[in-house]
């Protein structure tokens, strides 16, 4: 049980690192190189990259769902367990409860961001990294809990 165990949460930060990974590239390496780019080479190569780096994004997520919830119930949390109160009054529970908010949010922004406007879709991109960074921030916080 325990290579289960560890294989999901292997699983699990590799699929955190691939998404946050991907869009710390984008931010610190794509874009500066296209900020000097002609705007029709920028929109073909956006035209290009979105679709694909969405479906990373999205198959992320559908990991961390699945392994994160693994990992919880591997570590003992149980349905019953997210129906009592004292449990989320832990320091287990309210980091979990910061990381799930973080996550709701996240994904809130990633619908948002394929649904908008070029400009707007610039500044909900910068948030959904934050918001990344914030999640690894509950992440660690959340193992650092027990």
């Amino acid at each position: 049980m325990r290579a289960v165990y560890l294989a999901s949460v292997w699983l699990h930060v590799l699929a955190a690192m691939t998404w946050v990974g991907g869009m710390v590239l984008f931010v610190v390496a794509v874009m500066p190189y296209f900020r000097a780019r002609p705007e029709a080479e920028k929109s073909a190569f956006f035209d290009w990259f979105g679709p694909r780096f969405r479906m990373t994004s999205w198959v992320c997520f559908a990991v961390l769902g699945m392994t994160g919830t693994f990992n919880l119930w591997a570590r003992g949390v149980r349905v019953e367990d997210l129906l009592r109160i004292e449990w989320w009054t832990t320091s287990f529970g309210r980091a979990f409860a910061a990381k799930l908010v973080l996550v709701v949010i996240a994904l809130a922004i990633s619908v948002s961001h394929e649904r908008t406007t070029p400009a707007r879709a610039r500044l909900l991109g910068r948030a959904l990294l934050f918001v990344a960074l914030a999640i690894v921030g509950a992440a660690v916080a959340l193992v650092r809990a027990l």
